[in-house]
């Protein structure tokens, strides 16, 4: 079995999960796999063995068998990308604080890895979205696992939004701003929102606009193979999973649907979420 290890490095636990993970699975006759920088940035301070693969995260992604991020929720959204484009299965090893993606505990290392070797564990689609825009034609952002959000300039007041679903008038806003957000996003900014929370196995779009000047605006549901249009006469910035991001020109209009990637997570049960639900997000009230 080829893994493809995805660090990040600004966690301080991960070196050490590092030095301790490559000789496990090369005792367990695992193939540990990074590509680039991540592989150098490991030879520097002699951890592996470690294949190096120069051509990059993508190619070495369709190299492997799965992909095992080390870091937190965000690590693991970075990760879900390359997933999705190689067409291979992600799971990520927690070194954040609530690892609602991430759900490997550094400690339980060996037990997982033999369930990844031995195949006990199932394979969950994830639903992802994307925005087009126009009338640029741009492809804007093809991927995003948790949410696009549509926010105003940082010079800005509050601004006008009009959405559309299916051509179809669904609201206008007066607001900071608009998060489209995947059932799997819904427990991130959408939840701090006030949106609801989703099974992640759900395909649907949640959309839950930011600090609106209206008491009777709430979010709303829609369905996955819907087409939505948001519309506004000002500057926006349009920020996909908290990375990506692109300036849209007053008037643009973005087209927001399902995305044709969709990364794949390991799953090692089938309650897990609604467990991470109860012990992770009820407990801070």
């Amino acid at each position: 079995m080829r893994i493809l290890l995805m660090p990040n490095f600004t966690k301080p636990r991960t070196w050490e999960v590092l030095r301790e993970l490559c000789p496990r699975m090369e005792a367990m006759g695992m193939t540990a796999v990074a590509a680039g920088k991540d592989r150098d940035a490991m030879a520097a301070v002699g951890i592996g063995p470690v294949e190096g693969a120069p051509e990059g995260a993508e190619k070495a992604a369709a190299s492997c068998d799965l992909i095992l991020s080390i870091g937190g929720d965000g690590t693991m959204i970075h990760s879900a990308y390359y997933a999705a484009l190689a067409e291979k299965p992600v799971v990520g090893v927690n070194l954040g604080r609530l690892g609602f993606l991430a759900q490997i505990e550094p400690e339980e290392l060996d037990r997982y890895l033999l369930r990844l070797q031995s195949g006990s564990c199932t394979r969950e689609k994830r639903y992802a979205i994307q925005s087009r825009f126009s009338p640029e034609g741009r492809d804007g952002l093809p991927f995003a696992i948790n949410d696009i959000v549509f926010t105003r300039s940082p010079d800005q007041n509050l601004v006008d939004f009009e959405v559309l679903c299916n051509g179809r008038l669904i609201d206008r806003y007066y607001a900071d701003g608009v998060i489209f957000s995947t059932p799997t996003g819904s427990t991130a900014y959408a939840l701090s929102a006030g949106g609801p929370v989703m099974d992640p196995s759900l395909r649907a779009i949640i959309m839950v606009p930011i600090c609106p000047h209206s008491m009777a605006v709430r979010p709303v549901v829609l369905g996955g193979d819907k087409t939505i249009t948001l519309r506004s006469g000002a500057q926006l910035v349009a920020v996909a999973d908290g990375a990506r991001r692109v300036t849209m020109a007053p008037g643009t209009a973005a087209i927001i649907g399902s995305s044709r990637l969709e990364p794949e997570f390991i799953s090692f049960g089938e309650n897990e979420f609604f467990e991470i639900l109860t012990a992770k997000i009820k407990q801070r009230g």
